[in-house]
């Protein structure tokens, strides 16, 4: 795979027990062992703790599991270059069908400008946007 890009719906699989979570663990070993980098703008960070306080998940776990998984997942700040091209993918979209959100576009953006893949749980951004390419859902990748 090279370079991946996970987004928050990846990451939460992590400590939440939701189908696919052995992919997401999986992708971590992967970095671990060197096979790929993952990487994600540093949104990804509120993002997590969002969905943890929304979903009762105690807080100081989270932000522990985050901290420990930061010599795995590069954590960066978007650049000017991804938030054009999140602007790009936010006009892709359909009135019937729905239009990206400017955060999921920011993930797939930094796989776009970065020839990396964005790896994502989320099947309606997938829907909206994978004739973009650089995007797979988790729940088709195979090890």
């Amino acid at each position: 795979m090279g370079i991946g890009i996970i987004d928050s719906s990846v990451f939460v699989k992590l400590f939440l027990d939701e189908v696919d979570r052995d992919k997401a663990q999986q992708l971590f070993i992967q970095a671990a062992a060197d096979q790929v980098i993952l990487i994600a703008p540093d949104l990804l960070y509120l993002d997590v703790i969002n969905t943890a306080q929304r979903c009762g998940i105690p807080l100081e776990g989270v932000v522990e599991l985050l901290e420990a998984q930061k010599y795995l997942l590069q954590m960066r700040a978007v650049s000017d270059a991804e938030r054009k091209m999140a602007l790009q993918i936010i006009a892709q979209g359909h009135a019937k069908s729905g239009y990206p959100s400017i955060y999921d576009a920011l993930f797939h953006a930094m796989a776009l400008c970065n020839e990396g893949v964005l790896v994502t749980a989320d099947k309606r951004h997938f829907a909206k946007t994978q004739q973009l390419g650089s995007i797979y859902l988790l729940s088709e990748l195979s090890f």
